[in-house]
């Protein structure tokens, strides 16, 4: 089963609420369980507070093969470079991420960059 839902928003943390909505629906079509779900709501909204200023941000959710995948874009430049930043005791995003989801990747395209989130969900308890 592959189903992805697609939302763009402007960069407003009052609106940060529609994107949780949408998630915690499709974590409850997948019976994920409240860590789980927790998860990717923290990992979420660590993503979204680092989206540019002013601008909409695109946030696309796909369950695939036993995973959920989260895309998050575009980003300033500044998210690539925090994501390849050696951890230390900073906390920062790559620290945040690497607690709270499977993998981790930044992708680009002509708009900038995309960050993308995996969740294994098979196998949960």
């Amino acid at each position: 089963m592959t189903d992805e839902i697609t939302l763009t928003i402007p960069r407003e943390r009052a609106l940060y609420n529609v994107a949780h909505l949408v998630l915690g629906g499709l974590g409850i079509r997948m019976n994920l369980t409240i860590e789980r779900l927790e998860d990717l709501q923290l990992a979420l909204e660590a993503v979204l507070e680092r989206a540019p200023e002013g601008q909409e941000v695109t946030i696309a959710m796909r369950l695939a093969e036993g995973e959920m995948q989260t895309r998050i874009g575009p980003m300033t430049y500044g998210a690539r470079v925090e994501l390849a930043a050696e951890e230390g005791d900073d906390v920062g995003l790559r620290r945040i991420l690497g607690a709270l989801v499977d993998r981790v990747e930044v992708e680009s395209d002509e708009r900038g960059d995309w960050v993308k989130m995996t969740k294994t969900l098979e196998g949960q308890a």
